[in-house]
């Protein structure tokens, strides 16, 4: 309990000790005194004015007390009657001022309540609107990855096409410049492949030794194999029916050497060439006549493809 509102209560016990002595000693208070007790007692045994009005409430007891002490010393019915009267209002006034208190705590706790919750939803549409802007720039940052991405893409695939073009017009152009170079060697387009003859005048009479007159085919040839590093090559040496036949295989198989070495000497890689002598098989004319043997003695440089096939007899 308030103190003030211990301090009223033992006044109004105090009250009602002396009311009781005075009544035994002297006449009996007046009706509106006792109606003036009867409203501070039940006014003070409120909870609500004990917290909200006790100043208001002590007053009302004081008011009361001087009522009690004027009936006493002077019996004085109109003055106490009087006293009584502001005493019952006083009464009153702590009743009223404890409820209008009480409501206006109400009133101001409802208000807190209100703050708090205009707080609270003001808080939540805040953090609302930054998961709402998070969002937004994390798909701001996807769109932009994804547009960076998508242009990085065309780029590449601009990029693949003109090296697939740049491919294309270099390939081309190494067409042009083989079917240049191949119609300077003279080379035949067979199912065994491009075939470049050499013929006898390239040699001296029965002999490997290659002359001075096959250098300018043999420059020609190895420069066409330089610019064009995969491909192999088959070189088959062939002579006429004159003659045995271990003779022929081994003047083929040395001629067909010494254009091998030949190639060799200018640059081109060993591991690409293969030298082979077959003597006087597969002639290409008559060897009835001095002409047909002057064709079948020569020496054929099969060329692989641009895919590699090479195919030998």
């Amino acid at each position: 309990m308030h103190p003030i509102l211990r301090r009223t209560s033992a006044l109004a016990t105090s009250l009602l000790a002396a009311g009781l002595l005075a009544a035994c000693a002297t006449t009996g208070p007046s009706a509106a005194l006792e109606q003036a007790r009867a409203n501070v007692s039940r006014v003070g045994a409120d909870p609500i004015v004990g917290q909200y009005a006790p100043l208001e409430l002590k007053e009302a007891h004081d008011a009361l007390l001087r009522a009690d002490r004027h009936w006493a010393d002077k019996h004085d019915e109109a003055e106490t009657n009087h006293m009584a009267y502001l005493a019952s209002q006083r009464a009153q006034i702590a009743a009223n001022a404890a409820r209008a208190r009480m409501l206006d705590a109400n009133l101001q706790s409802a208000s807190a309540e209100a703050d708090r919750i205009r707080l609270e939803a003001r808080t939540r549409e805040a953090d609302e609107a930054r998961l709402r802007a998070d969002a937004q720039a994390r798909n701001a940052q996807i769109a932009q990855a994804q547009a960076l991405s998508a242009e990085q893409r065309a780029a590449q695939q601009q990029a693949q096409a003109n090296a697939a073009l740049a491919q294309a017009s270099a390939a081309q152009d190494r067409v042009r410049l083989l079917e240049a170079q191949l119609r300077e060697m003279e080379a035949l387009q067979t199912e065994r492949g491009l075939i470049v003859t050499l013929g006898d005048v390239l040699f001296a009479f029965n002999k490997a030794e290659l002359s001075p007159q096959a250098a300018p085919r043999l420059d020609k040839l190895a420069s066409f194999l330089q610019q064009f590093p995969e491909r192999r090559l088959l070189i088959e040496g062939y002579t006429d029916s004159v003659g045995s036949d271990a003779y022929n295989l081994d003047l083929s198989s040395r001629r067909a050497a010494a254009v091998r070495d030949a190639l060799v000497a200018r640059g081109v890689d060993a591991n690409r060439i293969t030298a082979r002598g077959y003597g006087k098989v597969y002639p290409v004319a008559d060897n009835a006549s001095p002409e047909g043997r002057a064709m079948n003695r020569r020496v054929e440089i099969v060329i692989a493809d641009d895919k590699g096939n090479l195919k030998g007899r």
